[in-house]
């Protein structure tokens, strides 16, 4: 048995004999948000699905379906887009956390393609889940995004990314067909000094939906930066599992 199992085309007695032997689980989570002109609703979820699966082949886990719905505030009224509140998306993260720990799984890497969510689930996990159940969360962004950004050719847009660069060329990889680089144009809207310590989000600045440059984007960029994503991804996760005792590198439980 391989230790990692993609849950969506899994049965439930394949689901039942891996955590009998794994009980380690890898969620995926995105957002259904805009990316600008060329990138479609769902980029968030693909980049988050992608790498959670080449994470689990580099590491273990039974990989679960993506959550395609985030906290995505920062969006809201903007069509195509769809966010939950900040305590309903808390509560979802904290029902599924029970769900699998009641399945018997010890430990559940939450990985996130859309960066407003980890801060949702860290309340999750220390309000409802880190004295209440046995398992174990690891949650953030996928890994490596500082590397990434040091091998890009663009400028960064602040401290944020969104649809530029980086995504563009995982999507690329991913989905090529659903990208528009025909319609790929760099876009740095102004940055008030205000910003990220006001009522100012990114969706008030908005102007075409990029924020930075994505003409610089290539399939090749991003096969590599998801191999870069996953393999950090995997080193976290297994270092998590190793410090609480759950397992080791050399398979040990």
């Amino acid at each position: 048995m391989t230790p990692y199992l993609l849950a969506a085309t899994a049965t439930m007695p394949e689901v039942k004999a891996f955590i009998g032997r794994y009980p380690f689980a890898i969620l995926p989570v995105g957002s259904t948000e805009q990316h600008g002109p060329h990138l479609p609703l769902d980029t968030d979820n693909r980049i988050a699905e992608r790498v959670a699966w080449e994470t689990a082949t580099k590491s273990l886990g039974l990989v679960l379906p993506t959550s395609p719905f985030g906290y995505a505030w920062v969006w809201k009224g903007v069509p195509g887009c769809l966010t939950l509140s900040f305590d309903t998306y808390k509560a979802m993260i904290g029902d599924l956390a029970e769900s699998l720990d009641l399945w018997g799984i010890k430990a559940v890497y939450v990985i996130s393609g859309h960066g407003a969510n980890s801060q949702v689930v860290k309340h999750a996990v220390r309000e409802l889940i880190h004295e209440r159940y046995g398992i174990k969360v690891l949650y953030g962004m996928y890994q490596g995004i500082d590397e990434m950004l040091a091998e890009t050719d663009s400028e960064r847009w602040h401290n944020d990314i969104h649809a530029e660069e980086i995504e563009t060329s995982m999507m690329l990889a991913i989905a090529p067909e659903s990208v528009r680089m025909d319609l790929a144009a760099a876009d740095y809207p102004p940055v008030p000094a205000d910003y990220g310590k006001s009522e100012l989000s990114m969706g008030h600045m908005m102007q075409s939906g990029v924020f930075g440059d994505p003409t610089p984007s290539t399939a090749e960029k991003g096969r590599r930066w998801i191999e870069l994503a996953s393999a950090r991804s995997a080193a976290l996760w297994l270092s998590f599992l190793a410090r609480h005792g759950l397992y080791q590198h050399d398979g040990a439980q």
